[in-house]
């Protein structure tokens, strides 16, 4: 036998085992490389979710924004058509002579806007003759009243009103020492 023939024996001797080898090797790296197919497949799919879910808050977000604009701006329409009616009659009493009449057609208005104001839930602050209350109305003067107890309101200035719970403006009132 020459040489040639014997060194292929030699290494088929030894080949099978690396053949194993390399077919495990290219078995694990087929297996690897599968799994990474399917777990960047499964971030791909996870990122569109993501970005389809960001862009349904955004859209979910403006919305939101448009009804709270929307129902604020229909508020105020129905706030300004119940007090039109008020303002129909003001202009009205411009107009009309003076007369006995005339203070009767202003005080019937000045009652009908407070009628509509407290259908809106806008209520008057009590004041004169309350005990003062810094949360609702705003002492602008003090005096020495002997008749009346320290601390109670002897005088209004102006009128306070409150929505709900919600102070809108204090009375200003004057106040006993």
């Amino acid at each position: 036998m020459n040489e040639e023939q014997t060194t292929p024996v030699e290494e088929t001797a030894e080949a099978p085992e690396t053949v194993k080898e390399e077919k495990a090797d290219k078995k694990k790296k087929k297996k690897a490389d599968a799994e990474t197919e399917a777990l960047r497949a499964e971030l791909e799919s996870v990122k569109e979710q993501h970005a389809r879910v960001l862009a349904e808050y955004a859209n979910y977000k403006r919305r939101t924004e448009q009804e709270k604009e929307s129902i604020g701006q229909f508020a105020k329409s129905e706030i300004l058509r119940q007090l039109l009616p008020s303002i129909d009659n003001l202009e009205r009493a411009v107009d009309a002579p003076d007369g006995p009449d005339y203070r009767k057609g202003v005080d019937m208005i000045i009652d009908k806007l407070h009628e509509e104001l407290q259908k809106l839930g806008l209520e008057e602050i009590p004041a004169l003759g309350e005990p003062f209350d810094p949360e609702v109305h705003h002492a602008v003067m003090r005096e020495d009243a002997e008749d009346v107890e320290t601390e109670t309101v002897t005088e209004v200035f102006q009128k306070g009103y409150r929505f709900g719970t919600r102070v809108i403006r204090p009375a200003m009132v004057k106040v006993a020492n």
